[in-house]
């Protein structure tokens, strides 16, 4: 049944993806987050999905769609001189597993891709919403269904991530509190008063996903979104009055096992062996890059044997916090963290260019919101005070994990572009008028 209803989907996205490239964007981003292959067991299993959308969309964007133009910016200047470096970095520093590595070269040249056909297809409004809501049905609807399974299990149940990208529950921690800044933007548009219920429903259910999945860093990001959203509320008081009541009964409610690992968030640098685990790799990494300053290690050079091994006798001294010896033939360990995961990938050029992404989107969120108030354009407000929240969401939380090329960051980059660019032509034709 599953193989059929993705040979249904392949086929209804191919014919609308054709249409309007605008569209197979859309189910682009829809099948990256919630890779619906890897949910068959038959045939489908084979099928290139995301391939022949990219091509679908690629070939309609030459053929049918009349205004070729694309909106970038400073950030897609940026964006192209990480992938360039990205390249450099893959050619010049083969690890011990060079094809792994080419592996995630190309995974990576797939998010840039999907950057630059955001900014290339969407033009107008009901496309920037329909590109918001294809996220949301493919990132929220599953974790609303995994906080349902946390409900009806007391706790019992610890969710657990998507296949595809974000199969680690750290990272699915993440991407769904990136994405609850998205689903209030949604509720803020719709005027439907059951999908606006609808809509707070799927909320409620991420924040609980969030909790289901156990991870520390994930409730640490969730508390931080949650302090900014009250921070840019209009209702302070009667949000704080609320909060003062429910989290308590909620906290009171949790599974003792859950309320366990979260108390080991201020004792983990001396009982927690997955936090030396991450000091270890963060020292690797900061010495991969002090020897490759401007192009790093190369994808994954944390997690290479040889790299690993090499530097493992000079970290217990190194950097500002003494570690115990790493253990001969431990296996390497991932950065989880986006910051480490970029300075050992790239070197401090890549970390240089990988803050200045961020940062110059987060304050073109801002100059948008400043715009978009004096031009009186409620939606682009609430749109780009939603994608700077979910910026926060993943600067925060990922500190936790090793999520840097995640397609989610650099799509909503994508649409910060092209915000700018229609609050720019609304200026203009009010100046016009």
């Amino acid at each position: 049944m599953r193989d059929l209803l993705i040979v249904i989907f392949i086929l209804a996205a191919v014919y609308y993806s054709f249409k309007k490239p605008y569209l197979g964007v859309c189910a682009w981003i829809w099948v990256a987050l919630f890779a619906p292959a890897n949910w068959a067991f038959g045939f489908s299993q084979s099928f290139r999905i995301n391939l022949t959308i990219v091509l679908i969309t690629a070939l309609s964007y030459l053929i049918i769609q009349k205004d070729k133009r694309g909106t970038f910016g400073k950030q897609g200047g940026y964006i192209l001189m990480f992938w360039v470096l990205a390249l450099i970095s893959t050619i010049f520093h083969q690890t011990i597993d060079f094809d792994a590595m080419l592996v995630e070269f190309e995974k990576f040249t797939k998010v840039i891709a999907l950057y630059f056909f955001v900014g290339l297809t969407i033009k107008k409004r009901v496309h920037i919403d329909t590109f918001i809501w294809a996220i949301v049905l493919g990132l929220s609807s599953y974790a609303a269904v995994e906080g349902i399974k946390f409900i009806l299990s007391f706790g019992g149940y610890r969710v657990v991530g998507v296949a595809g990208v974000i199969q680690d529950r750290n990272d699915l921690a993440v991407a769904i509190n990136m994405c609850i800044p998205l689903i209030i933007y949604l509720w803020s548009v719709t005027k439907h008063q059951y999908l606006k219920l609808a809509l707070l429903g799927l909320v409620f259910l991420n924040i609980v996903s969030v909790i289901g999945t156990y991870s520390r860093g994930g409730f640490i990001g969730l508390t931080v979104l949650a302090i900014a959203m009250w921070l840019k509320s209009k209702r302070k008081f009667s949000l704080a009055l609320v909060a003062i009541i429910i989290i308590p009964l909620l906290y009171v409610s949790a599974p003792e096992n859950w309320k366990e690992r979260q108390t080991t968030i201020t004792t983990a640098s001396s009982r927690d062996g997955s936090f030396i685990g991450r000091l270890w790799a963060w020292k690797i990494s900061t010495l991969i890059a002090l020897d490759n300053p401007m192009t790093g290690g190369g994808f994954k050079s944390v997690t290479d044997p040889v790299q690993w091994n090499l530097y493992a006798p000079i970290t217990p001294f190194f950097g500002p916090i003494d570690t115990p010896t790493i253990p001969i033939n431990l296996r390497p360990k991932a950065a989880h963290n986006i910051y480490f995961q970029v300075l050992g990938d790239h070197g401090f050029t890549g970390l240089v260019l990988f803050l200045l992404i961020l940062s110059s989107t987060y304050f073109r969120c801002q100059k948008n919101i400043k715009q978009a108030k004096k031009n009186r354009v409620e939606w682009c407000v609430n749109l780009s005070s939603a994608i700077s929240l979910s910026l926060i969401g993943f600067c925060i939380t990922g500190l936790n994990v090793s999520l840097a090329y995640f397609e989610l960051v650099y799509a909503l980059i994508g649409i910060v572009g092209i915000v700018k660019v229609y609050l720019a032509k609304t200026e203009s034709s009010e100046i016009n008028s």
